[in-house]
């Protein structure tokens, strides 16, 4: 699977300047820097058509574009992030967890879409540190799991990432202002940078083992019997 991750510059600044960088991508990433703030009401009214432009430059590039965006629900706000495929809107992803105090608040729950390009989670910013994120992405058979992140501070979000990939089984990308990686399943880190835009393959692959644990006292199995 090719990759364009993009972690400078906005989505339509990219589009008019390196179109011929994001061609041939199997999937472009872009991180918040992207789409900025995005209103519903002027979505709905006609008045912006970010969520169209995405799509559009889907559909020329015939592609997967993952877009990140904070949302205005009528004043009510998120972190979020868009997919498009071909051409059409696939769906947003909101943030799950809200942090500390901030006025963006938690959205809907994890998504995993089925594109062209393969089954491709979608994880916004601090729901990276939950450790549920990992295990729903892995069991929902995600090829590839993608991290929309804000500005970095610190080691902390690569080394979580690599350790989910490990734990999970499938590789991960991550895309932040002025930095990106992937990680493998093996948890190593295959490509990274600062670049404005990092052109990477990742190779998706599966890695199953059979794993026993010895049990001691009584355990209620699947059939329901003691």
């Amino acid at each position: 699977m090719d990759l364009c991750l993009v972690s400078n510059g906005t989505l339509n600044e990219t589009w008019q300047e390196k179109l011929d960088v994001l061609s041939g991508q199997d999937v472009v990433i872009f991180g918040f820097n992207g789409l900025g703030l995005v209103s519903y009401k002027k979505e709905l009214a006609g008045e912006t058509e970010y969520f169209h432009d995405v799509a559009k430059l889907s559909r020329q590039l015939s592609s997967v574009i993952i877009c990140g965006c904070d949302t205005d629900t009528y004043g009510v706000f998120r972190h979020s992030a868009v997919i498009a495929d071909k051409g059409k809107v696939l769906g947003v992803t909101d943030m799950v967890h809200s942090v500390d105090d901030s006025e963006f608040v938690s959205g809907g729950s994890y998504k995993v879409y089925q594109t062209s390009a393969g089954k491709i989670g979608v994880v916004i910013s601090e729901d990276l540190y939950f450790f549920d994120t990992a295990k729903i992405m892995s069991v929902s058979d995600a090829e590839l799991v993608v991290c929309i992140f804000k500005k970095l501070d610190g080691y902390m979000p690569q080394t979580v990432l690599r350790a989910s990939s490990f734990i999970g089984g499938m590789a991960m990308a991550l895309v932040a202002k002025n930095y990106a990686c992937v990680s493998d399943i093996r948890g190593k880190i295959t490509a990274s940078g600062s670049a404005d835009c990092l052109k990477t393959k990742v190779k998706i692959e599966k890695d199953y083992r059979l794993v026993t644990t010895k049990r001691r006292g009584l355990f209620k199995d699947d059939n329901g019997d003691y």
